[in-house]
């Protein structure tokens, strides 16, 4: 099919599974249910803070880390001048 038919189509979205067990599910739901969301907005609003969470500290050591490379090379400029 030419490309130009599918146009007004929508894209494909990817999915993500999760194997979990029938606990883990109904603590999920409950969970979801008590802030009125559904079961995926609820995984994807938690795994998307969890994500952002861990990005920002990465950045930040990230951040930290040329300052902490650069130590040694000062000392030694320090010692010789």
């Amino acid at each position: 099919m030419p490309e130009s038919v599918r146009q007004d189509l929508p894209a494909p979205r990817p999915q993500i599974a999760l194997d979990t067990t029938q606990e883990q599910e109904l603590v999920l739901r409950k969970a979801a249910e008590l802030v009125g969301w559904s079961l995926p907005q609820y995984v994807l609003c938690a795994a998307l803070d969890r994500a952002e969470r861990d990005l920002y500290e990465h950045a930040a050591h990230e951040e930290q880390a040329p300052a902490a490379a650069a130590e040694p090379f000062l000392a030694v400029i320090s010692a010789l001048g």
